[in-house]
């Protein structure tokens, strides 16, 4: 890994197309949200509950031939592909794509962690509007890059240790993509 932090940021990457779906089908009562005991995968980790909704599972908990997990996963890996096509960013293979809500669970902030124990680039996608102060926090040695939230942003960066902080009032929405 490299002690350079890369991090590309976009807010002007999706069609008006793929906001229509954001905001008509996530954002409506009929969405399905699973709860979370713990807001980050680890055997160490403090429960800190979230909600998410898996659209593709890790490689290592697919099932068989199994790909999506959601009817509607070409129209997210579509997102992936719009920004890795407009900041030429190559995808070899996709290992997760998950939607996370999180909310004032009574915690400041989630584990720093990894999505992998491997090598992979990660995109965020902010969904909505939310309290500004729940930062994406990505580590890098000892330095420390904090990402305000916006709703459509993404932000796409390597293989780091990072964070979120909760927000204090409302929800805050996003899409995770790790790919190599």
């Amino acid at each position: 890994m490299s002690n350079e932090l890369r991090v590309e940021k976009d807010n002007n990457f999706l069609s008006k197309d793929q906001k229509f779906f954001i905001e008509n089908k996530i954002f409506n009562n009929t969405f399905p949200f699973f709860l979370n005991n713990k807001s980050v995968v680890g055997k160490k980790t403090i429960n800190k509950p979230s909600f998410s909704h898996v659209i593709l599972r890790r490689p290592e908990e697919r099932v068989g031939n199994e790909y999506y997990n959601s009817p509607d996963g070409d129209f997210y890996l579509g997102i992936l592909k719009s920004f890795c096509k407009k900041h030429n960013i190559r995808i070899n293979e996709v290992l997760r794509i998950c939607i996370n809500l999180t909310f004032n669970n009574g915690f400041n902030k989630c584990n720093i962690h990894r999505d992998h124990n491997y090598s992979h680039k990660q995109l965020i996608v902010y969904l909505n509007d939310c309290d500004k102060k729940s930062y994406t926090v990505i580590k890098n040695g000892k330095k420390e890059i904090k990402i305000k939230p916006e709703k459509y942003k993404g932000i796409c960066f390597e293989d780091k240790p990072h964070y979120q902080y909760f927000p204090k009032n409302g929800i805050r929405v996003v899409i995770v993509f790790t790919f190599r």
